[in-house]
């Protein structure tokens, strides 16, 4: 005799072990909720990875400022125009030559257009120092917008005569 159930001693039925409708909207319902905070982690994530690499790029852009006011050829002889004493407020510096006054922080892959400028400010100033000697306190300041929030990286070198 074949039976769906097995019977007890009393000679009631016991029900098979299933899932129960219940359980498998509860089970479901975990599931969504754990796949919708995994998108928003995702997102978040990729969110924070391209501010992060645009972030890269503008220190990229510093650094090459700064590198190039470090390896250009100084002495009472020549003084070069990125070594040209600036006001203590600095002043625009647009390194790119576009006459923009903007610098391209992050191109499209295909180079043909941009997505972030920002605004490179060049700061050199005399330093003081014990021997009078010609010394410079150069510093690059890139300020630019990315999804209406505003970012600055700058970094700051000193330059005596070669």
């Amino acid at each position: 005799m074949f039976s769906s159930s097995k019977k007890g001693q009393s000679g009631r039925r016991r029900p098979l072990g299933a899932f129960t409708l219940v359980e498998l909207m509860v089970a479901t319902g975990v599931i969504v909720i754990v796949g919708i905070a995994s998108v928003q982690a995702i997102a978040m994530m990729n969110s924070k990875a391209a501010a992060m690499r645009i972030f890269n790029n503008a220190r990229a852009v510093v650094q090459r400022n700064i590198d190039t006011a470090m390896g250009v050829a100084f002495s009472s002889a020549q003084h070069p125009a990125i070594l040209a004493v600036t006001p203590s407020t600095g002043t625009v510096y647009d390194d790119d030559g576009n006459g923009d006054n903007l610098v391209n922080v992050v191109f499209l892959r295909n180079g043909t257009s941009t997505l972030v400028k920002g605004t490179l400010l060049r700061t050199v100033v005399a330093e003081p120092n014990s021997q009078n000697q010609n010394l410079l306190r150069i510093t690059f300041q890139l300020t630019y917008t990315y999804r209406k929030r505003n970012y600055t990286y700058s970094m700051t070198t000193l330059r005596a005569p070669d």
